[in-house]
């Protein structure tokens, strides 16, 4: 099976998180248990988000990936995920952050008649 090393250790991290022990993991995934082993190692240090792509979050990716006209690829739909988090966090940020006015200095009364 041929697949990409961030792939695999979502595999990786996935099956052991489900309490396959690493021998079956390597057998399952055709790699070696030190691979295994390395996977699970580096997956400690790093962050994975897995989501499943049901019906309404593939349509929803389609709908972020057509604004740039790419292809249904892993890849595409990865960079459309992330830049909508990213815009909706911002937008977040931004709501949230306070507007800053600048300050006028009150109007001083004159006394020369004008």
């Amino acid at each position: 099976m041929s697949m990409s090393v961030g792939i695999r250790r979502i595999l990786v991290r996935h099956l052991a998180d489900r309490d396959m022990p690493p021998a079956k993991i390597a057998s399952e995934l055709g790699i070696s248990r030190e691979t295994v082993r390395r996977d699970l190692h580096s997956s400690r240090h790093t962050r994975a988000l897995v989501l499943d792509l049901d019906e309404a979050l593939s349509g929803a990716l389609a709908v972020l990936r057509s604004v740039h006209g790419v292809p249904d690829t892993l890849g595409q739909n990865v960079a459309a995920a992330r830049a909508a988090i990213r815009a909706t966090a911002d937008a977040v940020t931004d709501a949230r952050t306070p507007v800053r006015r600048p300050v006028t200095p009150p109007a001083v009364a004159r006394h020369d008649g004008a």
